[in-house]
Parts: structure tokens; C-alpha cells; sequence
């Protein structure tokens, strides 16, 4: 399953990230995958969950809450394509694209990090159209979390 969230307000408007299987992290926290650096974000903000056949949602306890279609999420919900997401003041739309082969969800660069978003209301300029988020393993997702955190 090829999972992409599209910005729909916020900054960047119109670029997208893709994501493969596993666990990824939103938060201002230097250990999350996708860092939009706002106070209406917290360190550990959500996880997004994307399986083989299903993408979850979980609000990690976060102040101001995670929105799923204008409701607040309370403990994990399925996502489905179409979904709007809002994290602070960013909003996306879940594309789901279960027809693509596993082969062809990786790209060339692939093994890229995701520039940290810099500003809420200006994610980095420097992000492309579409940028790859790379998973954690889900069994040892907390492990990875503090080994990256140890090393930056």
C-alpha cells in the first residue's frame, strides 16, 4: 500500500510526504519523524501506523489533540483514503494508493532524512514535491527513537 499525506493548508500547500510500512512519529521532538517546530504541536504529537492493508492514527496524549475529519482521535482510529489529518495548524489529506506494488513505494532516495519542519506556517522551502519518510522498525520503535535522538 503506497500511503501519501498531502499539505492542504499550511506551508508547504500542495507537497506531499510518502510513507512505507511502518510507525512514524509527528512532533516538535528531535526523535519524530515530521517536526513542525509549533507550540500548538507537542514533542511526541501522533503516530501514524501504515500496514500492509491498513493505515492507523494514534494521538500520543498530545494538549491540543489530533483531528481526524474534524473530530478528535481518542486512542488509535483507521484511516481511510480521503481522511483529513490536522496536526496544530497543518492539515493533510490521506491518499491511499493500495494497488502499488511494495517494489515500487521506494525511491531513489529513499534513505534521505526528511528535513525537520522549520516553522508551522512555513515548512521548509527546501522540501520537494513529494518526500519519502523513512520507517522505524516497528518491533523496536522506541529503541530507534532514543538511538537517534543519542546521536544528533
Amino acid at each position: 500500500m503506497k500511503v501519501r499525506l498531502l499539505v492542504v493548508h499550511g506551508r508547504p500547500q500542495g507537497k506531499a510526504l510518502l510513507f512505507p510500512r511502518g510507525e512514524f512519529v509527528f512532533g516538535r521532538g528531535e526523535e519524530c519523524h515530521v517536526r513542525p517546530n509549533s507550540d500548538w504541536v507537542s514533542r511526541q504529537h501522533c503516530l501514524l501506523r501504515v500496514g500492509e492493508d491498513e493505515v492507523h492514527l494514534r494521538d500520543l496524549g498530545s494538549r491540543n489533540g489530533t483531528l481526524v475529519n474534524g473530530a478528535r482521535v481518542k486512542g488509535e482510529c483507521r484511516l481511510e483514503h480521503g481522511d483529513r489529518l490536522q496536526v496544530g495548524p497543518l492539515v493533510f489529506q490521506l491518499e491511499l494508493d493500495e494497488a502499488a506494488p511494495a517494489a515500487q513505494q521506494l525511491s531513489a532516495g529513499s534513505s534521505a532524512e526528511l528535513p525537520a519542519i522549520s516553522d508551522t506556517q512555513e515548512m521548509t522551502d527546501a522540501l520537494p514535491d513529494t518526500a519519502e519518510v523513512r520507517a522505524l522498525r516497528p518491533s523496536a520503535a522506541h529503541e530507534s527513537q532514543a538511538s537517534d535522538h543519542a546521536h544528533t
